[in-house]
């Protein structure tokens, strides 16, 4: 027995041994990436006054670049292709939780028409853009409040922060779909090859029923974060390749409870309803996106929004 638990120890010793040597691997990974948008928000690097949140189509409708340029402000673009409201609030959470991020006096949340609160295939909580940053805390103390760690476990052994995307020791290169602006921004310059360019006149009516419970809340925690913090908040609903969902803005400014404001784009304007300003159907292309972004920067700075707080 005494044999036995000698054995035991000195395996016991020389596993935790060698498993502190994933330490080397865990904090290389960040260096692979070619998305350093959340590490910057971990580093506590973000500077703006100005902060675009939302999916795809935040990343591709709305250039940050052109919102400064109008409006002699800063601007950065945080939206992830991909990511869902429980993604957007936790990345505001973290900006406003990390030491050395300022705080932003405008929020953008550019939201999916009509999916913002509902289950989908194509928006998710990002979890494959935290796995190469678990090196830092806010990272893995996410994943245990995710419940995709074990909290104990999670700080003693490093292999078990880790996941397969971990040791792929090869770096990242930008797509042609989703290459960075310096200021965040992902606009795309190229048109989809099975783009129908069929502009959709059909009304459709926005329906609560399918709506997720977490995703209610995240918004409603969203919101909540920008009053308490005395942020602008504005939601904006980009351009879909057919008619606006009728009652998907009311449904949105439901969500606010009084507090920020629902911004449309002029549906009348030809771009919007000319295919060579989409990529595809949910989708604008650059084009298209420099005309959203200019409308959207001449709406703030005629309102003044920015000289309220």
């Amino acid at each position: 027995m005494k044999k036995f638990l000698i054995r035991l120890l000195i395996f016991g010793a020389f596993f935790f041994a060698l498993d502190k040597l994933f330490i080397f691997v865990r904090n290389a990974s960040p260096d692979l990436e070619v998305d350093r948008r959340l590490e910057m928000i971990m580093k506590g690097e973000v500077k703006s006054d100005i902060v675009v949140l939302g999916s795809s189509r935040g990343a591709r409708s709305v250039i940050a670049e052109q919102l400064t340029d109008t409006l002699k402000t800063s601007a950065y673009n945080l939206a992830f292709p991909g990511s869902d409201i429980t993604f957007h609030e936790y990345v505001l959470e973290s900006i406003l939780t990390i030491k050395g991020n300022k705080k932003p006096k405008l929020v953008v949340l550019v939201v999916d028409d009509s999916d913002e609160l509902k289950p989908s295939k194509s928006l998710k909580f990002r979890l494959d853009r935290m796995y190469p940053l678990v090196k830092y805390k806010a990272i893995r103390d996410k994943m245990v409040e995710r419940k995709e760690k074990k909290p104990i476990v999670n700080e003693l052994l490093v292999l078990h922060q880790l996941n397969k995307s971990n040791f792929l020791f090869k770096q990242r290169k930008f797509t042609k779909n989703d290459s960075i602006m310096p200021c965040g921004s992902m606009p795309i310059s190229h048109q989809k090859k099975t783009f129908d360019k069929k502009f959709g006149t059909e009304p459709y009516n926005y329906s609560r029923e399918d709506e997720l419970i977490q995703k209610i809340k995240a918004m409603r925690s969203l919101v909540k974060m920008c009053k308490d913090n005395n942020i602008q908040l504005i939601i904006a609903i980009p351009p879909n390749f057919r008619k606006t969902t009728i009652g998907f803005k009311e449904r949105m400014e439901d969500m606010l409870n009084g507090y920020g404001l629902v911004w449309t784009y002029d549906e009348t304007k030809p771009e919007y309803s000319n295919p060579d300003y989409f990529f595809d159907n949910a989708h604008l292309q650059k084009t298209g996106s420099i005309v959203y972004t200019g409308e959207f920067a001449h709406y703030l700075k005629t309102s003044k929004m920015l000289t309220k707080n």
